[in-house]
């Protein structure tokens, strides 16, 4: 080989050297690469910018990462999801993830290299960050209320993955369909006098009779006041309420959600201690939908929530596709066509089989 030649070679081997070693360099830049993003609570943390690895201990973040295009880094959440039968109906690849229990272990989330956790309550999130992993508050409940949090995981969501194709147009996708159900919700009810009826939650992802409920502060306050109700769980002061003070309420209306909506239904219908609550006389009880999780609680499938309930607590005024919505929801977050059938037992709070869930 000439000396000419020799030295093209050895100038074109140092080229494509340095050329692998930028793109090695940058690759590791890029997963180091941190930033600062602020939590329900209002606290700033630093954390992985586009993370691998995300713990979704708390439930209401689960569908709507799924949703917004980044399952596959999803490490695992809160195993309640994992016992739902429609969870695995509408994203497959959730048989892939961990269940985690309410408050795992810092060793088991280290061991498995968790490199986000998104925390339900504050204590447990502030026992991640002390034990050195990156975590975050995302509640079900907001303060002063939940308003002002209604698009806190969408607008997250867009800030941790700003590199992951597809993120930030599933994102404002999403915004825009639930808006556009609140716009239609308010514009149709802008004449109604708030608050007339009154509105009992009956809280049925656990089993603890019709005396379990929500507060406010909630998705569920939120919710209802926008549809205007008179929410009662947030005069109420506690979750479980006694018989006696639900009574003397005489809600006029009474919704039932989680898997045992169905059971608890029952109670209220056949036990006569419920017979004369205003709301079981005038047949106003009604059941919430499931998806992931239960619909109530802030998830990739509220604005089917809003629309259902809607169409229940005001027959005359809305007619919404419910089932039409969720089935245009399932092909566009998810890819899952589903049958006529199958959005029918959703809407109702029933499990794939077409039976009760519990």
């Amino acid at each position: 080989m000439s000396k000419a030649a020799l030295a093209v070679a050895i100038v074109a081997v140092l080229v494509v050297s340095s050329i692998g070693y930028v793109l090695y360099a940058n690759q590791n830049n890029s997963d180091d690469e941190t930033i600062i993003v602020t939590d329900m609570l209002g606290e700033s943390v630093e954390v992985k910018k586009n993370p691998k690895h995300v713990a979704c201990v708390s439930r209401t973040t689960y569908d709507l990462l799924v949703a917004f295009g980044v399952g596959d880094r999803i490490d695992g959440a809160y195993k309640t999801l994992f016992d739902n039968g429609w969870t695995s109906v509408l994203y497959p690849d959730s048989s892939k993830h961990f269940a985690y229990e309410y408050e795992p272990s810092y060793e088991l989330l280290l061991e498995r290299g968790v490199d986000l956790v998104l925390c339900p309550e504050k204590y447990i999130t502030d026992g991640m960050r002390e034990h050195g992993l990156a975590a975050l508050n995302v509640s079900l409940y907001g303060n002063p209320n939940f308003e002002p949090y209604v698009f806190f995981l969408a607008d997250l969501t867009e800030k941790l993955w700003p590199d992951v194709k597809g993120v930030s147009d599933k994102v404002k996708e999403w915004k825009q369909d639930f808006s556009s159900i609140v716009t239609e919700i308010e514009f149709a009810l802008k004449d109604e006098t708030k608050g007339e009826l009154s509105l009992y939650y009956v809280r049925g992802d656990k089993d603890k009779g019709i005396n379990y409920t929500d507060t406010g502060k909630s998705f569920n306050e939120y919710s209802f006041e926008l549809l205007g109700m008179n929410y009662l769980g947030n005069k109420m002061g506690t979750t479980k309420p006694s018989t006696e003070a639900i009574l003397s309420a005489d809600p006029d209306i009474i919704v039932l959600g989680g898997i045992y909506q169905h059971k608890l239904e029952d109670t209220l219908m056949k036990d006569p201690l419920w017979e004369n609550v205003s709301a079981v006389k005038d047949g106003s009880v009604y059941r919430i939908g499931i998806g992931f999780s239960p619909m109530e609680q802030m998830g990739v499938f509220s604005p089917v929530f809003l629309a259902d309930m809607a169409n229940k607590l005001y027959s005359d005024k809305f007619d919404f596709d419910v089932q039409g919505m969720l089935k245009d929801m399932c092909q566009k977050y998810f890819g899952v066509e589903l049958t006529d059938d199958q959005a029918r037992f959703i809407i109702n709070g029933l499990g794939p089989d077409g039976e009760p869930m519990a």
